[in-house]
Order: structure tokens, then C-alpha cells, then sequence
């Protein structure tokens, strides 16, 4: 009988290894009878039946009187900034802002528009500020240029609510009625920006003639 070589029995040895370490049904642990609840769990499935329940069924009919978490409450012009459907093709934005607009709204739009608006399009609206010139891939528009006028105040509405391309939603910083306040100094960012002195009122071009002496 030829010597067997001891370079065969280590690789014999290494191969039996993980079969002696492999687990047998006689040295499976049997799991904590707590941690089972999590594999098996009663629960009840929405069209399901429950005799316990009002007509047998899981599924039951909402408390009369309440809305679902995304339901539009009052107006959905002064919610949504717009009439009808949302599908784009049939939208109809607001022309003009469906709240009272005063001087304080307007302020009040300025300061928000300071804190949340101005890093990115700038103080002006005319997108020059330091962030801009960081977002070079896709640089923040002006809300000075002639797509950002011809916008209904609706849709510059709905962007500040719903967030538009890089921009996120500022529904969660700002109430319907600041962010009614925004568009409100949006549009008079674009106004103040943008009208021709001989289009102003007498007293608006009085008022110029004095500061331009």
C-alpha cells in the first residue's frame, strides 16, 4: 500500500471542516416564542370580513363630516391657485391674487421672500446672488424675465407651494397666506423692475423727477 501523503490529508482535513461545523436538526435553537409574533401576526385585510365590524366588513365608510388629510379645504383658488382640475392642459391659474392684498401682506411677503426666495434668485429677483453663481449646471431663473412676468400669479403660486424643478416645496415654511404674500412682492419686484417711467402715475413719476435731480 503506497504511503498516503501528508499534503493529501490536509486538503482532506480542510475539506471535512465545514461539514463538522455545519448544524444538525439536533443542534438547531429553537427560536424565543416571542420573536414568532413578528413571523405570524393576525391582521386583517382591507376586503376582508369581521363580524365584529358594522356590516361585517373591514373596510368601513369614513366618519360623516371629515376629509381625507389631502382633501382642499374652502376656495381651491385660494388653495391651489387655480380653478378646475390639476391636470396642466385644463388648469386654470388665477390672474389676480384671491385674497385681500394691503400693504401689510405685502411686507410681510418681503420678509419671507428675504429668507426663503433671495439665495437663490437674489434680492432683486434677478437671479444674481452667490448661490446662483455656485449653480452653474442649472442656475436659478430670473423672476424678472419675460416667461416670470407672463406667469399667472396661480401658477407662480403653485410653484412656491408644490416646488418646481431644483426648487423644493415651501408649503411646509410658509401658510397659503404668506405664500399669497410672496407672489403679491413677486409681482411687485416685476412691476417696480420693470415699467417704463412714462407709465407710471403723476405722483410715481413726480417722485422720480426728484430723485433722479
Amino acid at each position: 500500500m503506497a504511503p498516503v501523503s501528508w499534503s493529501l490529508l490536509a486538503v482532506a482535513a480542510a475539506c471535512a471542516a465545514p461539514l463538522v461545523s455545519c448544524r444538525t436538526e439536533d443542534t438547531l435553537v429553537t427560536p424565543d416564542p416571542h420573536l414568532q409574533r413578528m413571523v405570524t401576526q393576525p391582521k386583517a385585510m382591507a376586503y376582508g370580513e369581521d363580524p365584529a365590524l358594522p356590516h361585517g366588513m373591514v373596510m368601513q365608510l369614513p366618519p360623516e363630516g371629515t376629509l381625507p388629510v389631502d382633501a382642499i379645504a374652502g376656495d381651491p383658488l385660494v388653495s391651489t391657485g387655480a380653478e378646475g382640475p390639476s391636470d396642466a392642459s385644463t388648469e386654470r391659474w388665477a390672474t389676480r391674487i384671491p385674497i385681500r392684498v394691503d400693504r401689510a401682506l405685502v411686507v410681510a411677503g418681503r420678509r419671507h421672500f428675504d429668507v426663503f426666495c433671495a439665495p437663490c434668485h437674489g434680492a432683486l429677483g434677478d437671479g444674481t446672488s452667490i448661490v446662483a453663481e455656485k449653480m452653474t449646471l442649472r442656475p436659478p431663473p430670473s423672476l424678472l424675465d419675460a416667461d416670470a412676468r407672463e406667469s399667472p400669479v396661480g401658477r407662480i403660486f403653485e410653484m412656491i407651494r408644490n416646488g418646481y424643478g431644483l426648487m423644493p416645496s415651501y408649503a411646509a415654511q410658509l401658510s397659503v397666506e404668506e405664500t399669497w404674500g410672496v407672489t403679491a412682492y413677486v409681482r411687485a419686484l416685476q412691476i417696480a423692475r420693470g415699467t417704463p417711467v412714462g407709465e407710471l402715475p403723476p405722483e410715481l413719476r413726480a417722485e422720480h423727477a426728484r430723485h433722479a435731480r
